[in-house]
């Protein structure tokens, strides 16, 4: 409702309040420590991590005396949506540290600069991923091996790929109107034998039954000139 001046201001200001409201959730979760997670199972994320995420952590952690492993009651909806690890994940650490290699790395970005943390470039490796591809490779058979190959050469090398565009460009839309396309796909079939048979009788038929028709005609003729 403002000129451009007036709205410019309006619209700075608030994302400067935006802006100042985060950085202030980053150093809380950088330097403020709290009772509730003053444990060992988060040793190794307080400090790290957001504390939103050690929130959602912890009603996870109270989830896992009643879910333990069965991934079915867990659901793992935490795992799917906020990338933080759900119950039935959490039960492998029930009693030891949660690992920051089981957090998505977006938790763990408490700055606005470009410069990662130590963490976040050891969560940028991808020599476990690397070394898991290894196992499966000498598990699978020859065929999942020919599989995996491929796919790999696909990521590395994408200008490789056999896909290639068709030599002539194809019309998606309307059908051909020639008749030898009709004819290509037409969907009457042949006619059977005893339909042929069937065809060739009431043919014979129909001619002889005009035929007597036609006597019958000429007959009635015939008759009714002589009467007169």
């Amino acid at each position: 409702m403002g000129d451009l001046c007036s709205c410019w201001d309006a619209i700075h200001n608030v994302m400067m309040l935006q802006h100042n409201e985060i950085r202030a959730s980053f150093e809380r979760s950088l330097h403020v420590k709290t009772h509730d997670f003053n444990i060992i199972t988060y040793k190794k994320l307080v400090g790290v991590v957001s504390r939103v995420a050690l929130v959602l952590i912890a009603n996870e952690v109270d989830r896992v005396k009643n879910i333990g492993f069965d991934s079915e009651l867990c659901g793992c909806m935490l795992r799917q949506t906020y990338g933080l690890p759900c119950a039935c994940v959490l039960a492998r650490y029930d009693v030891g540290v949660i690992p920051l290699g089981e957090i998505h790395i977006m938790w763990s970005r408490l700055s606005f600069s470009d410069i990662l943390s130590a963490e976040s470039i050891l969560e940028l490796g991808i020599q476990q991923e690397i070394n898991l591809l290894t196992n499966r490779y000498k598990e699978v058979d020859i065929t999942g091996k020919v599989t995996i190959k491929h796919k790999l050469r696909e990521i590395v090398c994408p200008e490789q790929t056999s896909m290639i565009a068709p030599m002539h460009k194809v019309k998606t839309k309307g059908a051909q109107k020639t008749r030898a396309y009709r004819f290509e796909r037409s969907t009457k079939r042949d006619p059977s034998y005893f339909e042929h048979v069937d065809a060739f009788h009431d043919s014979h038929l129909g001619k002889k039954d005009s035929q007597s028709k036609a006597k019958a005609r000429a007959k009635g003729t015939y008759e009714s000139m002589q009467q007169k």
